[in-house]
């Protein structure tokens, strides 16, 4: 297996190749996801996209629209993460990211967990940029069968393999969401979702219905 350093150089060059047009399919794909049925409850966190990730600021704004809070992280010194509520006008920080206010909310208040990675794996595994912020954050939030939050890896159809390069403290997702598809790789989601849901023909199979929908509408205010 390629080591870390070279599968996020692969990424990252990858997601500066993609276009315009590419994102947009790609941001459609992921607002078709039944969002109210992978967040139950009322809190779920989130992430402002950079340039090149898998775009989320139409899937925060949905997520509001289906009474969620939606929480952002907050860098904090020694690599740790405070939360905010993404709402009113967030502020970037040295590294350009925007952020919110702090708030006294944590993941540990949400029912599930919208990752940042640049690949991942069916075993659960998530290649992130090394910073290891998210990685210090999700061992000390409860895991989804001790009442923590399900996670959730975002990553283009292109970004998943069998396994990524990892490490023994990296901390394994419970499932993979694309544009296209909802990969679930732990038995936790059996746990947590309905019976329709965990289902992954036909909720796949609804998934492609619903993209299909959504370039047929997207065509049509081309032709308007």
């Amino acid at each position: 297996m390629e080591s870390k350093e070279q599968a996020r150089a692969k990424s990252i060059t990858s997601r500066g190749n993609r276009d315009a047009a590419q994102l947009e399919q790609a941001n459609w794909g992921i607002l078709s996801h039944d969002w109210a049925q992978l967040c139950p409850g009322k809190y779920v966190t989130c992430y402002v996209s950079m340039p090149g990730e898998p775009p989320t600021q139409q899937l925060r704004e949905h997520l509001k629209s289906l009474g969620k809070t939606v929480l952002l992280p907050i860098m904090q010194p020694k690599r740790a993460l405070a939360w905010g509520i993404d709402e009113g006008q967030l502020v970037k920080n040295s590294y350009g990211v925007e952020e919110p206010a702090i708030s006294e909310l944590s993941p540990s208040d949400a029912s599930l967990m919208i990752v940042p990675a640049l690949r991942a794996g069916r075993d659960g595994t998530r290649l992130g940029r090394g910073a290891g912020y998210y990685d210090r954050e999700l061992a000390a939030t409860p895991p989804a069968n001790q009442g923590g939050p399900l996670r959730l890896v975002l990553v283009f159809d292109d970004e998943f393999d069998v396994s990524v390069p990892h490490e023994a403290h990296d901390q394994l997702m419970d499932g993979i969401v694309t544009p296209s598809e909802l990969i679930l790789v732990n038995k936790q989601f059996n746990e947590k979702l309905s019976p329709r849901v965990i289902n992954p023909v036909e909720l796949r199979a609804s998934q492609k219905l619903k993209s299909a929908l959504s370039n047929k509408a997207q065509r049509y205010r081309h032709q308007l």
